[in-house]
């Protein structure tokens, strides 16, 4: 059986009350007791006084001297005189306890309990207390002596009911006020041990809902002892439970997206390696089949191998570069890094490719914007943003490069009037090997690593980058970095 807090605490208390309060009582009906018999000995010492002074007078007033036959002869006389002086009951008897003659009144009451007239007609004084049901009579029995002379022997009985009755009414009282005060006790403490055993219970319950995954539970208590502390360390214990699960929870979800984006980057790789080492395969094989019997044929062959040759070097370089830049242990070379003179040392490197299509690059830099950083890889940032914007701008278009100070930090903008990029494409457009119009960026060389590669850099740089565009009227990047020291 499984006892509660609460049940152990009612328990232990009603069994602590309970003992108390018998032994209280028990103690209590010792001592009214004593009182009672001292009370009933008192009562009988003065008794015996009496009885002396009256045995006394009653042969003093009729002037008779006390002796054997005097009091044979005037024992029924002598009784019913002392009966009237003390009250009470009295009887003679000869000296060895024997009645004169059992047919006299009095003499029958002696039948319950005769040990105070052995002791009597042995020379002592002696007295009984016997109690029959709710009657209880006391019995004085002592010698009458002429010259050390044992003549005979007074017995004495007085009823001491009404004391005793009292007595028992008392002790009554007592026993029930003692059930009262008991039951009061015992409510009181199922209250009590409620009301304190209310706060475990609640954390008990808690406690289970916690155990069985449910976190958004809070204990409120209005109490500033140990139950209150406890209350808080619990809401406290359960808030940083939440705090982690969510922690864990969204690293796992980081981890399923890195997974996968790992999956896809894989599947990319694969795919784009396969391409262009199929091409050389197949033309390899035919020019191996066909030799030179066919010079044109053989000159398209060569061709081609080369061409996806150096695509398949551009993106071998690429994904050397991204893994580079996403890896977290480069080793970046930090110097003091002039913004502005790089972003136009990076048009005047890009205008020549810019010139085959007819697209002019201006640049219009801010003087004295400098950043700590990696030149050549900040220079790459601006290369590859600029040569986006060169293969997707329009033909006869402008290529616009701002370099600006806001707040503490330095941000360029590359600004083409290509042919836009959707808004669906923008939530993926840093993605490795994602490519918005896959056809024709394919066919411009184009990996789809380049964005990821900048991004990489501009973030270990402390940086933001962002990319916004409308179909039809071109796209612009902003890349901010902090200004001074990174």
């Amino acid at each position: 059986m499984k006892w509660s807090i609460q049940l152990k605490i009612v328990a232990l208390f009603s069994v602590i009350v309970f003992i108390g309060f018998s032994s209280m009582l028990v103690i209590s009906y010792r001592v009214m007791e004593e009182n009672m018999y001292r009370m009933i000995h008192d009562d009988m010492t003065d008794v015996k006084a009496n009885l002396d002074v009256a045995v006394s007078q009653y042969f003093l007033l009729r002037q008779k001297r006390i002796n054997a036959a005097s009091l044979a002869s005037e024992r029924l006389g002598l009784a019913k005189e002392i009966s009237t002086v003390v009250g009470g009951r009295t009887a003679i008897y000869r000296a060895d306890g024997q009645p004169f003659n059992s047919t006299e009144p009095g003499q029958a009451f002696n039948a319950t309990d005769r040990a105070d007239l052995a002791a009597a007609s042995k020379q002592q004084v002696a007295y009984t207390t016997s109690i029959d049901g709710k009657t209880a009579v006391a019995s004085l029995s002592f010698p009458l002596k002429v010259n050390q002379t044992t003549i005979g022997i007074v017995r004495y009985q007085k009823e001491y009911s009404e004391l005793y009755h009292r007595n028992l009414q008392l002790q009554e009282t007592l026993r029930g006020f003692a059930i009262a005060i008991f039951i009061f006790i015992f409510l009181a403490s199922v209250l009590i041990s409620r009301q304190i055993t209310k706060p475990v219970r609640e954390l008990t319950l808690r406690s289970a809902e916690v155990a069985q995954g449910k976190l958004d539970t809070d204990i409120r208590m209005a109490t500033n002892d140990e139950i209150g502390e406890l209350a808080a360390s619990f809401n406290i214990m359960v808030g940083r439970i939440r705090e982690q699960i969510d922690v864990i929870e969204q690293e796992r979800d980081e981890v399923k997206q890195l997974q996968a984006r790992s999956k896809t980057f894989f599947d990319n790789v694969t795919h784009e390696l396969k391409t262009p080492l199929t091409t050389i395969v197949g033309y390899a094989q035919i020019v191996k089949d066909n030799g030179f019997s066919d010079q044109a044929y053989f000159d398209k062959g060569l061709d081609y191998i080369l061409k996806e040759s150096e695509r398949l070097n551009r993106m071998v370089a690429d994904i050397l570069d991204y893994s580079v830049a996403s890896s977290s242990n480069y080793a970046y070379r930090w110097t003091q890094v002039d913004f502005s003179a790089l972003a136009r040392e990076a048009c005047e490197d890009m205008r020549i490719k810019a010139g085959k299509y007819n697209i002019e690059i201006h640049c219009e830099p801010t003087e004295h914007l400098e950043v700590r950083g990696d030149r050549d890889r900040l220079k790459e940032v601006f290369l590859n943003i600029i040569d986006n914007s060169i293969k997707y701008g329009h033909v006869n278009s402008v290529i616009l490069v701002k370099t600006l100070r806001q707040k503490a930090a330095v941000t360029a903008i590359v600004s083409d009037l290509g042919e836009g990029i959707p808004q669906e494409a923008l939530q993926q457009i840093f993605e490795p090997f994602y490519r918005e119009n896959g056809q024709l960026q394919r066919e411009k060389g184009s990996a789809g690593l380049g964005l990821s590669i900048v991004k990489n850099i501009v973030e270990d740089h402390g940086g933001t980058i962002a990319i916004t565009s409308e179909p039809g009227k071109g796209t612009d990047v902003i890349i901010s970095l902090p200004e001074g020291n990174v």
